[in-house]
């Protein structure tokens, strides 16, 4: 029986001293619920960049009022809303775009800048490799 008490001592004990720690402070709740707010606008931004402002925009309003109630009227904390003549435009692919080679169906078709090293290795007089890294500017001296 004294094994029992003890035992129901301990868990009083315990669950007296895990209750209050349970309880968010003051703080942790301010910084829960920025936190949650902060996630909500940044969903509703990432919709607003997809095409919809509307959600957006109309918690703009709510948002920056209670940014107004913790830290005052701070321009730089505020969210501007959308303008409503805002319409993204559509993506698009134009239909003149085709792979050139018929071998590797590759895209790049671009053509280097630079000339070409003859059968020596060399470019200009100079060996291939410096001229790429610092030919164009022996051209000046």
């Amino acid at each position: 029986m004294n094994g029992m008490q003890f035992t129901l001592i301990i868990v009083v004990i315990v669950s007296s001293l895990a209750a209050p720690s349970l309880a968010l402070s003051d703080y942790q709740r301010g910084v829960l619920d920025g936190l949650s707010k902060g996630w909500s606008m940044a969903q509703k931004y990432d919709t607003a960049k997809g095409g919809d402002i509307s959600p957006f925009n109309s918690a703009v309003t709510e948002y920056n009022s209670w940014i107004e109630s913790i830290f005052g009227v701070n321009d730089s904390l505020m969210l501007k809303p959308f303008p409503e003549s805002t319409k993204l435009d559509p993506y698009s692919v134009s239909k003149s775009y085709s792979p050139v080679h018929a071998i590797d169906a590759s895209w790049n078709q671009s053509q280097s800048l630079l000339p070409e090293a003859d059968a020596y290795g060399m470019v200009g007089g100079y060996p291939a490799e410096t001229y790429y890294s610092i030919g164009p500017a022996l051209a000046n001296f």
